[in-house]
């Protein structure tokens, strides 16, 4: 990142292959945080920034997918972009207030993320 930060003419190139945040059974193997970094650093840049999808842009990889510069988002044939509702990982011996305060948590990244993809493909935010 800090090479594209001084040579600004350069595009940025990011390949997609991610099936989110949770894998197809279910079980949690990544957090909303990771993936709003990721979108907040591809923010910052002035290069033109090409997304292509390979395979799947799930969740946030949706997002990141989106970020691409206008023209330049592309997906494989064969791959696949969709959001999907956020699960609060297993609460194990968690208290219910700390459940109830993920859930919420968890709800509140999901608006975000659809309003930021909404911004970003220009589709109303009660379409997606």
């Amino acid at each position: 990142m800090s090479l594209v930060l001084v040579v600004t003419e350069m595009p940025v190139y990011i390949y997609i292959n991610s099936t989110g945040t949770t894998r197809d059974d279910g079980e949690t193997v990544g957090m909303e945080s990771e993936g709003f970094a990721i979108y907040d650093s591809l923010m910052q840049l002035k290069n033109e920034v090409h997304t292509v999808c390979m395979g799947a842009a799930i969740g946030h990889a949706c997002l990141l997918l989106s970020v691409g510069t206008k023209g330049k988002r592309f997906m494989m044939p064969h791959s696949k972009a969709m959001i999907q509702q956020p699960r609060v990982p297993s609460s194990g011996l968690m208290p219910a207030s700390d459940v109830l305060i993920r859930a919420e948590e968890f709800i509140t990244n999901m608006d975000i993320l659809v309003g930021l993809l909404s911004k970003h493909i220009g589709n109303l935010y009660k379409l997606l």
